[in-house]
């Protein structure tokens, strides 16, 4: 084998081709709810491109970026009130980032605090609804591949 040979081929799996390209959402929907989303049109484009990002592996196309955003709002349906906690937290640390001299300097301190602070705030309202392990297990069982 010569070490410096770099033309691999790369091959997905079957497995793999399927979880990727089978979302909950046709990308109508997903347009549709990208739309209705209150941003800017500049945000919304670069939405609908990620929607479009493919990847090809062999003669396949792994339609990821439809994958991700198909994700994020499964995972907003589940749980919205840690999806809430977390974009809270964001626009937080971008907030305190931006003031003057001390932004700067505390933004890789403070950032990774609020996300850590909205998570755990966010779970914990989640938890508190009583019904958080039966809506992970639901979430999680998506994604569970069959053992038979």
């Amino acid at each position: 084998m010569n070490k410096t040979d770099t033309s691999s081929t790369l091959v997905a799996t079957t497995e793999l081709i399927n979880f990727v390209n089978s979302t909950e959402r046709s990308d109508a929907q997903i347009l549709g709810r990208i739309d209705s989303l209150n941003l800017s049109a500049d945000a919304k484009a670069l939405l609908s491109d990620l929607l479009k990002f493919g990847v090809e592996v062999g003669s396949t196309v792994l339609r990821i970026g439809r994958k991700v955003l198909d994700f994020v709002l499964s995972l907003i349906q589940q749980f919205p009130k840690l999806g809430f906690a977390v974009i809270l937290a964001a626009v937080l640390a971008a907030l305190l980032s931006m003031v003057p001299l001390l932004g700067g300097l505390l933004s890789p301190v403070i950032t990774p605090l609020a996300l850590a602070l909205g998570v755990s705030w966010g779970a914990l309202k989640e938890y508190e609804s009583g019904d958080f392990a039966d809506r992970v297990k639901e979430f999680a069982a998506r994604f569970a591949t069959d053992a038979a």
